[in-house]
């Protein structure tokens, strides 16, 4: 397993750039990652600073909300308990309150979740379903957190050139917002005034390593090596404080929790430990400097998550990965569709057929019209949907063959749990709600729970719906495979798509969908946060509900 080590103060070494450059990452993204010293400054001039209420976001990535309370519980994550005071029973604490049942967005992963929180839009709706997408009015492969793809370029290209703020369709927090805005590490951040980047060559080896997966000879891993990335990111926050004063609205993203929970020996318990050691101390810098600022008292503290983790087996078998004879792109083959290479960027005269982008419990594979490119060298016009009975429903088929008897590839069988499809629509049109594969038909999500009931998928239909249906739900693919997953089942019975880990997610699972939402606040209540919370965030609380919130905090006197 790469490890990650950051220096506080030089950020960019020259181990890194040379990282950088021999992973085909441009030398622009570098350069301009070194120029910036650790920090970008985004809006010139800045917001002018409020001076009133102020917001400051822990962001975990990774940490569900059972996992947080329990690091926390009995003291033993001091700094964040100390902002919280003692527990009240039913969500509401001394000076805080925890949001029950807040649900993650489908599918329950990182870029889709945070797309999300930082926009209060469905992926549908924000143009970013997951951690990697296939655009096809572009003929584009998006990865800005690869799984499949070993490339690090877009990953570099979120801080430098902010790619996913060219994707978003959708306004910012921060650019509804409109106040002093300051954002470490997120890959969310247009309409931030300030953003603090990570180390160019760390951040590429923490991405390519989602892409190698765990090898054979990968011992034990200290969550230090990946705690520097948060730390270091923590402390060049403080260092921007200090310089250009606090911020209205302050996001601290921590993206090497879940980068060590996939990894992770015990992979629950382990994360635990990480928000002990790692997270709570610095949590407590950051209070720390607010108080000496002065502003702690009249400052909404609020802790948010994407997505929980469910552990799984690191082997062969339950990883599907995206190249081999034994993998889920060996039926898209089988069934007769050419393959786009696994390559960030392919040649315009490239043919392929299909295509998939990897979410951990979820696959997207895009199809071609191939009436457009039944020659092999012709290629497809990937502007016209697919056609439902001559493409979509033919590799619909295969995929349940595969898993129900183990034809064209028999390794597949009984790995996947459900496979939805939709007639395909133009993008020029919204696309229409993902339905059910039965075994003989397409039907809707809600026909399909009514007649096979599953308590385990959390809200299936609604979550699903956000994913799929909308002006960009086509970048969620044309068929959609949901592997056996999800904490419900026994661990032997749980498959994932990437390569091999020891913890995923993405499923509807509870264990991946439910995650901490927690607002708190220095000499205020919980009970009446509960009361200025609850209105906002409503009788179903999910990610879509922070940005109303953030509004509402930041109009209180």
């Amino acid at each position: 397993m790469k490890k990650v080590l950051i220096g506080a103060v030089v950020l960019i070494a020259l181990a890194g750039v040379i990282f950088a450059l021999s992973k085909g990452i441009r030398p622009g993204d570098v350069a301009e990652l070194i120029a910036s010293g650790g920090t970008k400054q985004l809006n010139e001039p800045m917001r002018a600073p409020r001076g009133t209420t102020h917001v400051l976001i822990f962001a975990l990535d990774g940490v569900g909300v059972d996992e947080l309370h329990a690091a926390v519980a009995g003291g033993r994550a001091p700094h964040i308990a100390s902002i919280l005071g003692a527990d009240q029973g039913d969500g509401v604490f001394a000076t805080a309150y925890s949001v029950p049942d807040v649900l993650t967005v489908l599918p329950s992963t990182t870029l889709a979740a945070w797309a999300s929180v930082f926009t209060g839009e469905p992926p549908a709706r924000t143009g970013i379903p997951g951690n990697e997408f296939f655009v096809r009015e572009e003929r584009r492969y998006y990865a800005p957190a690869p799984v499949t793809i070993a490339d690090a370029t877009h990953v570099l290209s979120t801080y430098s050139d902010d790619l996913m703020g060219g994707v978003l369709a959708v306004p910012t927090l921060y650019e509804r917002a409109g106040v002093r805005s300051y954002v470490s590490l997120s890959h969310i951040h247009r309409g931030a005034d300030m953003l603090v980047v990570p180390a160019a060559g760390a951040m590429g080896d923490i991405a390519l390593a989602l892409v190698a997966g765990i090898g054979e000879d990968d011992g034990e891993v200290e969550s230090d090596e990946y705690g520097e990335l948060d730390t270091a990111a923590v402390e060049i926050l403080l260092e921007t404080m200090q310089e250009y004063g606090p911020a209205d609205l302050q996001v601290v993203y921590f993206p090497g929790v879940d980068l060590y929970t996939h990894i992770a020996h015990d992979p629950i318990a382990d994360q635990r430990d990480y928000v002990r050691t790692i997270i709570d101390p610095a949590v407590g810098d950051v209070l720390s400097a607010y108080r000496n600022a002065g502003i702690l008292d009249r400052t909404y503290i609020i802790f948010i998550s994407d997505h929980g983790h469910t552990p799984v087996i690191d082997d062969d078998r339950h990883a599907l990965e995206a190249e081999g004879d034994d993998e889920p792109t060996a039926v898209i083959e089988q069934a007769g569709f050419r393959m786009r290479p696994l390559s960030l960027d392919v040649d315009e005269d490239d043919d392929f057929q299909a295509t998939v982008a990897y979410q951990g419990a979820f696959a997207y594979v895009y199809l071609a019209d191939r009436s457009t490119c039944e020659q092999e060298g012709t290629p497809c016009d990937w502007m016209r949907a697919p056609r439902l009975q001559e493409d979509v429903l033919p590799l619909v088929r295969a995929f349940d063959n595969a898993n129900r008897t183990g034809a064209l590839v028999p390794a597949m069988r009984g790995t996947l749990d459900l496979i939805f499809a939709r007639e395909p629509r133009p993008t020029s049109q919204d696309a229409l709600p993902f339905e059910v594969w039965d075994g003989e038909a397409l039907v809707s999500v809600e026909e399909y729970l009514a007649a096979n009931p599953r308590p385990d998928l959390v809200a299936l239909a609604e979550r699903l719906h956000g994913l799929g249906a909308g002006p960009h739900g086509h970048r969620a693919g044309d068929v959609l495979l949901l592997a056996r997953s999800g904490g419900s089942r026994p661990i032997e019975d749980r498959f994932y798509f990437s390569g091999r880990y020891r913890s995923w997610h993405g499923s509807p699972d509870e264990q991946d969908s439910r995650i901490p939402l927690i607002v708190a606040r220095s000499g205020s209540s919980g009970g009446a946060i509960r009361d200025l919370v609850r209105p906002v965030v409503g009788d179903s609380p999910s990610q879509l509900g922070l940005v109303p919130l953030i509004e509402a905090l930041l109009a209180q006197p």
